[in-house]
């Protein structure tokens, strides 16, 4: 019961944390370009609607009855002359949208590094103008969308849209119409891009599948299922005295025979907010295969973090210095590993090729790790002024740059594969760090992840690995909030419900299985796993509708082509 309420707060904070950021996108994408102009607060009645010379005045019960009722009067009439049906229809439900956030999430957020460069990007296109100035004294709105958010949040009818703009502090609430245009396209090319790439691998998996020597699967295990070992389950503490820095580490070790070969070993890294919970099916799966399973704690952005976070005993939502401190945790966990194999588990444990999966956050600690390091000048072009808003990764990517602007090599020559899902990593590492990663790589993507875009942050980079032994693997209609809860119940989400999709069981026997697959594969050396590692055994289990696709080959050639087609359409 515990770890289940454990577990049930962490998915609303992450899904308050989204809706949040969602709504703020939708200002700035559901008024479709414009010029809004409110009275002081006081006496915020009207909206003035400015574009390509046209003026109109708007008051603000003529949207509360536009929304509530889809009355257009005389006031609106000419606005909505700007807006295509599809865009009307998706205006009026913006309006009625209501989000229930506690005000302490939404003041702790906003006032958080990752709050403060959101409210930043945001501002360059919600800005802020006194009557009495001109043009050329427009300011970046930041200050001011925080100070209406958090009286919304506090407002007895909460945080919308109208109220929104009942609050905003400032004379004139003027929006960039040229950046909305950019950015409004450019949610429309995305969706259009996504759907094309989407496509793209599902054909090259037909692709593959035909040039694959032929397997009957039927014929083999089912490795979605259990193996045969039974396994036991402890705490490991650990004590990093030069780093100040203590933590635990779940560790589930199978029952098997000293005479037997030693066994292999895999340590998993949680993402932001977690704690290693949402991973135990894929632990479980794997020792009962036959691995010894490692899933340590980073104190400084598990869940215990985020708890003091919202409690409003930290200001961050996680330690700058995890970037550092996540891969070192790895290494002297190994180490300590090590340690233990000598004198507990008395030499079972194969600590010279280990396996690691890491989820999010997690996959950037394996990739640093494998080899890729802290690109700054990458982070610099990319967290400007020009951020990329609908990459919502880059809040916490961005917050590298924090760190001091030297080389970091985390890199651990005793992990030897990686399996890594929904990583974030296009801005942390660049094409460069990438390119470094030369060990095996199992990459797991979501086509409806909003945290990390597949077409935004993660294909690209997929495409920069060097390695010969890559694989991504897409699933249909999975986001990132759903893969990261695994086998967690739907119930457990009370807001936000349009960011969910059904029981994903199917898609948590989709990880078990390739995880196995890859890391018997590549770090346990068994190469009848193998098989399961093709487009083939990807189309054998698909299931619908989770539509899965497995791709060995992808060049940037074959993205470009996605892109054009998807501006064509």
């Amino acid at each position: 019961m515990e770890k289940a309420f454990q577990t049930q707060k962490i998915n609303n904070f992450t899904s308050n944390y989204y809706g949040l950021s969602r709504w703020l996108k939708s200002l700035a994408l559901g008024i479709i370009p414009a010029i809004f102009t409110a009275l002081p607060v006081n006496a915020a009645k009207q909206i003035s609607v400015g574009h390509e010379g046209l003026n109109t005045f708007i008051s603000v019960s003529a949207l509360e009855s536009y929304a509530q009722n889809g009355e257009i009067n005389y006031e609106l009439a000419s606005y909505m002359l700007l807006l295509e049906a599809e865009d009307e229809e998706e205006y009026r439900e913006l309006l009625q949208t209501r989000y229930n956030f506690p005000p302490q999430i939404v003041s702790q957020f906003l006032h958080s590094p990752m709050g403060k460069l959101f409210l930043k990007s945001l501002g360059e296109v919600i800005k802020t103008q006194s009557i009495s100035d001109d043009l050329s004294s427009i300011e970046n709105g930041a200050e001011a969308i925080k100070t209406a958010l958090l009286k919304s949040a506090t407002d007895s009818e909460g945080l919308t849209l109208i109220n929104f703009v009942r609050h905003f502090p400032s004379d004139i609430m003027w929006l960039e119409a040229k950046k909305i245009m950019a950015v409004t396209e450019k949610v429309s090319t995305l969706q259009e891009e996504t759907k094309a790439f989407v496509e793209t691998v599902a054909n090259l998996t037909l692709k593959e599948a035909y040039q694959e020597k032929k397997v009957d699967y039927s014929q083999l295990p089912d490795i979605r299922k259990k193996g045969k070992y039974s396994f036991s389950q402890q705490e490991i503490i650990l004590e990093d005295t030069e780093r100040n820095r203590n933590f635990s580490a779940k560790f589930y070790l199978p029952n098997i025979s000293s005479k037997e070969t030693q066994i292999p070993v895999v340590v998993i890294s949680h993402g932001l907010g977690s704690n290693g919970v949402n991973f135990e099916s894929l632990a479980e799966h794997l020792a009962s295969y036959g691995f010894a399973v490692a899933l340590p704690q980073h104190r400084g952005s598990n869940y215990e973090y985020i708890q003091k976070f919202l409690a409003g005993k930290t200001k961050d939502m996680f330690e700058g210095n995890e970037f550092i401190d996540r891969p070192l945790d790895i290494s002297f966990l190994l180490n300590e590993l090590e340690q233990l194999n000598k004198y507990q588990f008395h030499g079972q444990l194969n600590l010279e090729k280990v396996g690691m999966f890491g989820h999010s956050f997690g996959a950037s600690t394996a990739f640093a790790l494998a080899g890729a390091e802290i690109n700054f000048n990458q982070l610099k072009q990319d967290c400007g002024p020009q951020m990329e808003v609908l990459n919502m990764s880059l809040l916490l990517q961005c917050r590298a740059l924090e760190l001091k602007p030297q080389k970091y090599n985390f890199k651990d020559d005793r992990i030897a594969a990686i399996f890594v899902l929904d990583p974030v990593n296009s801005s942390l590492f660049g094409k460069a760090g990438m390119g470094q990663v030369k060990l095996p790589v199992l990459w797991g993507s979501g086509s409806e992840d909003k945290i990390t875009p597949i077409v935004l942050e993660q294909v690209n980079s997929f495409t920069s690995l060097t390695t010969p032994d890559k694989y991504l693997v897409l699933t249909e209609g999975t986001d990132h909030i759903n893969i990261n809860l695994g086998a967690v119940h739907k119930n457990a989400f009370t807001s936000l419900e349009d960011l969910i999709k059904p029981d994903p069981e199917v898609v948590v026997g989709y990880a078990n299985a390739f995880g196995l697959a890859f890391f018997q594969t590549h770090i346990a050396d068994r190469s009848e796993y193998r098989s399961y590692l093709q487009a083939s055994y990807a189309q054998t289990i698909s299931e619908q509708p989770f539509n899965l696709s497995l791709v060995r080959s992808l060049s940037e050639t074959q993205l470009n082509k996605v892109s054009k087609q998807a501006r064509t359409n």
